[in-house]
């Protein structure tokens, strides 16, 4: 756990008040839009657009500060490695949607659990044994910082409630101060921001599902104050950019969708049989279609993970040892029955982000059950028994694991689908390997662009030969790839508003995007709301001037 609401500590997942904004009047902003909204609220007091790259460990703990999450060192460390040069916008919404905020709640369960008289304050020596050696570690140097702050510590001790409501108070007063400075700096937002703006039509808006991108306000409200009509939107657009290229597909209901969402276990099985010369082959799994919706039943009773007998030892609960089998299925990527130390690091990194190296692996083994070097499942059993017994039975940590693997509160798989991948070849053996692909990393991001490429429908920009968008068209989701061949960067003004029944990935109908110089990206992935209704892909790519 790490703290500092003494300094540039930002807000938190709070909501903004809807009577401060002019935009909030018309209409409630969503859970989802009020989250982008608060991320580029975060990124734009640190940099001057949402376009700019973080290119610091400093610059990306800064921003998370801004963001509410006081991060520790190990937190930076797990998203800025010896590989990263940059981030990017995009990369900091991921990054704020896996580091939740602290809640006021969160933070008194914490403290709490140390103050021995519950008389609301701790000994100072039990605060740096709380800060320093649990959870996401603090070092002395930050925790002197929290001792200091004369409102809440006197006489040797720490008033941990007082400390709380200062750390929840600062950060309600740093995101309202964000969101007035981007409501009263009508450059800033005209600049930054995409779909919602005062003066659209009074609608409802659109659900909101995934991460919003960097986007751009449109400087001229009148492109779409007739929304049903193209060619006033194309009149305007003409004045607004350099040059457009549009795409319109009419796709289909899907009339044999079932209403009710597949179960992981239901999925059908597919294959591809043909004939591959020698080389290395990328086999990506395109999960785009596949959405798994939000539950909306609420979980009324918390699993147990953990048990004591009656002479007090610890022991993991039958529900819970069934579950760590199914992850021990997951993880078991050769499915020989053991983890390796690769396979392992794919639970690690998902799980902690962090990898285990051969030190800790030689130990593990030493102290768990293994066959020819590798963890059995009895031995990944008692591996999270040891961590629950180094808690002394707190299931926190436990549920830390569950939850990075997809398992609600009710040990239900519910936002994660498994899959297995079964390689068949004559007259040799293929030599299989697992490859991590890091949300931040770009290596999905390039073999999408590579297959749209080959595969898609390509569109020059009128005028400009090396920026060419493509386009590719499934049963259930369109994928648009940009093609940059220039030898400078250009930023791409994307506008869905005209589309029907559709959803896409970046959750804005209108942003933009930059595409570095000779590079390709992904602009979209687009799904229909509704599968068995028909749905219309309609899209302009212009060129900003």
């Amino acid at each position: 756990m790490a703290i500092s609401p003494g300094s540039d500590a930002a807000f938190s997942g709070q909501k903004p008040t809807h009577s401060e904004s002019p935009r909030s009047k018309k209409f409630l902003l969503t859970e989802e839009e009020i989250f982008y909204m608060n991320c580029r609220a975060a990124y734009l007091t640190v940099f001057k657009s949402s376009l700019d790259n973080i290119i610091s460990k400093d610059q990306l703990y800064l921003a998370l500060q801004h963001a509410g999450r006081n991060p520790s060192q190990k937190t930076i460390n797990k998203y800025w490695t010896s590989q990263t040069a940059k981030l990017n916008f995009d990369d900091f919404c991921i990054i704020l949607r896996k580091e939740k905020p602290t809640s006021k709640a969160e933070l008194l369960k914490s403290f709490k659990q140390l103050d021995v008289n519950d008389n609301g304050s701790i000994l100072h020596t039990d605060l740096y044994k709380l800060l320093t050696k649990k959870g996401e570690k603090m070092t002395r140097e930050e925790v002197n910082a929290i001792i200091n702050l004369a409102d809440v510590n006197a006489d040797g001790k720490f008033d941990y409630i007082k400390f709380c409501k200062l750390y929840m108070a600062t950060n309600e007063q740093c995101l309202k101060t964000t969101l007035e400075k981007l409501e009263v700096d009508s450059k800033l937002r005209r600049q930054q921001f995409g779909s919602h703006m005062e003066g659209s039509p009074e609608r409802a808006p659109s659900p909101v599902p995934k991460a919003s991108p960097r986007i751009i306000r449109k400087a001229d409200q009148e492109s779409f104050s007739n929304k049903g009509d193209t060619r006033n939107s194309s009149l305007a657009t003409a004045r607004q950019f350099k040059t457009s290229v549009s795409f319109t597909v009419t796709m289909g209901a899907d009339s044999n969708q079932n209403s009710k969402l597949i179960e992981p276990h239901s999925i059908k099985t597919f294959g591809w049989t043909g004939e591959l010369g020698p080389g290395i082959y990328w086999l990506v799994p395109s999960t785009t279609g596949c959405r798994l919706r939000k539950e909306v039943k609420p979980i009324t009773e918390e699993a147990q993970l953990v048990y004591r007998d009656e002479t007090g030892e610890l022991f993991l609960t039958k529900e819970f040892r069934s579950t760590l089998s199914d992850i021990f299925e997951v993880i078991d990527l050769d499915g020989n029955g053991l983890l390796s130390l690769e396979e392992y690091n794919f639970f690690e990194l998902r799980t902690s982000g962090e990898k285990c190296d051969e030190d800790a692996w030689a130990v593990c083994r030493e102290n768990f059950d293994t066959k020819k070097n590798e963890l059995t499942r009895q031995g990944f059993m008692d591996l999270n028994l040891m961590e629950a017994n180094d808690r002394e039975g707190d299931p926190r940590d436990l549920w830390v694991t569950l939850h990075s693997m997809g398992y609600n509160k009710a040990l239900e798989l519910t936002e994660a689908c498994p899959f297995v991948i079964d390689i068949y070849a004559d007259k040799c053996k293929p030599r299989i390997k697992a490859v991590h692909m890091e949300a931040c990393s770009g290596q999905l991001e390039k073999a999408i662009c590579k297959s749209v490429l080959n595969k898609g429908n390509a569109k020059v920009m009128d005028g400009y030969e090396n920026i060419i968008i493509y386009t590719y068209k499934r049963d259930t989701w369109i994928t648009a790839v940009i093609e940059n061949k220039s030898d400078d960067k250009v930023i791409i003004h994307v506008n869905n508003e005209l589309s029907e029944n559709c959803v896409n990935n970046r959750g804005l109908g209108i942003f933009a995007v930059e595409v570095a110089p000779n590079s390709t990206m992904v602009c979209q992935h687009v799904m229909p709301l509704n599968e068995r209704q028909e749905w219309v892909y309609y899209c302009v790519y212009s060129l900003i001037s």
